[in-house]
């Protein structure tokens, strides 16, 4: 997964900055600020850190950042976006990172539906927190999103996980595609199970619904939630 985003990382930042990505600027951002506030942490990590603004929007805070992004094209958008901030950015993966202390929390923003071990995943950010550490990860709703992006066409069974590597626009910007990223479907149970066997108990679920005035920016109402947070917390 380390080159899969090299090509789209500059269209990322600009379609971000431009506010043209609805999902990430007026749904995500203000979601993942109230919900680290609520935990109101000391120190954080970012797993997964794409163009950095998840950090950026979160570096204005009063605990410190630590943000990991293993696509190289990925890491110098980042390092870009984030040089005005106090945020210690790593050209790694949760796999690679090697933490000198324990992180209080640490978030994910749309990277457990791209990786192939879900559960080693879950387990190296497991090692990166405090006793009682939490994780937020958020991910496309499996029960939901291929009938809003029809990925697997007639090969989709909810409970059979499957592979693909995909194509996709955001809603705004449809005439520039991301091209060739991996995605994986599975079914809630096994996200859940991972989660229990990656040493977290699930706190809690929540399902991403906006409210109309910014569905309507999308150009028609949601009929269904289409992407999900589980909030996970260190056994």
């Amino acid at each position: 997964m380390l080159h899969e985003w090299c090509n789209a990382a500059q269209l990322r930042r600009d379609q971000i900055e431009s506010g043209i990505d609805i999902t990430f600027v007026d749904v995500f951002r203000p979601l993942f600020v109230e919900w680290v506030q609520s935990i109101n942490p000391n120190t954080v990590l970012e797993v997964g850190a794409g163009t950095g603004h998840l950090s950026k929007s979160l570096s204005d805070q009063s605990f410190s950042i630590t943000a990991v992004e293993p696509s190289p094209g990925m890491y110098e958008v980042a390092r870009h976006v984030l040089s005005d901030t106090g945020v210690e950015l790593w050209n790694c993966s949760s796999f690679e990172f090697q933490a000198d202390a324990s992180f209080d929390m640490a978030i994910a923003h749309l990277v457990a539906h791209t990786v192939h071990e879900l559960e080693g995943f879950l387990k190296s950010i497991q090692e990166t927190l405090e006793k009682e550490g939490r994780l937020i990860f958020s991910i496309p709703h499996p029960c939901f999103y291929n009938a809003y992006k029809k990925l697997f066409g007639n090969d989709y069974r909810y409970m059979t996980p499957m592979r693909k590597r995909v194509s996709f626009t955001v809603t705004n910007d449809p005439d520039n595609e991301i091209s060739d990223v991996p995605y994986y479907h599975r079914p809630l149970s096994v996200y859940i199970q991972g989660i229990r066997d990656a040493g977290f108990v699930l706190d809690g679920f929540h399902e991403v619904y906006p409210d109309e005035e910014i569905q309507r920016k999308y150009g028609s109402p949601w009929e269904t939630p289409r992407y999900c947070a589980l909030f996970c917390r260190c056994t």
